[in-house]
């Protein structure tokens, strides 16, 4: 596993945006499954970045610098374990067990997260 300060987080962010709309572009259920979905996400880096984006119609943003006042989801990790989920080197349960990651958002959006990861 890389060490945090390896670690670009914007570009952590960059890769998951873009394995994403690889998955929706190839996986048609879930195009429909979140076509209706719109939400506001802020990754909140624990070093001090943070990233926000929209996720609307089915399509995620490109992430920008700074917060959201009210995000629906805020995530704050830092970007070696962002990395490591992404790249899946730790699962989603590890990463909240170390407390590793934390996850501000509804049950249902906790579940169409898991979904579209």
């Amino acid at each position: 596993m890389l060490m945090s300060e390896e670690i670009d987080g914007k570009k952590v962010l960059e890769d998951m945006v873009s394995k994403f709309k690889t998955k929706i572009e190839n996986d048609e259920k879930l195009r429909e499954k979140v076509k209706d979905y719109n939400r506001t996400i802020v990754v909140d880096f624990k070093e001090g970045d943070s990233y926000n984006t929209e996720f609307k119609g089915g399509e995620v943003g490109n992430f920008k610098e700074g917060t959201i006042e009210d995000a629906d989801i805020t995530i704050t990790t830092d970007p070696e374990t962002l990395h490591n989920l992404l790249e899946g080197n730790m699962g989603a349960m590890e990463a909240y067990a170390k407390n590793k990651i934390k996850i501000d958002a509804s049950l249902t959006d906790m579940l169409k997260i898991k979904d579209m990861l």
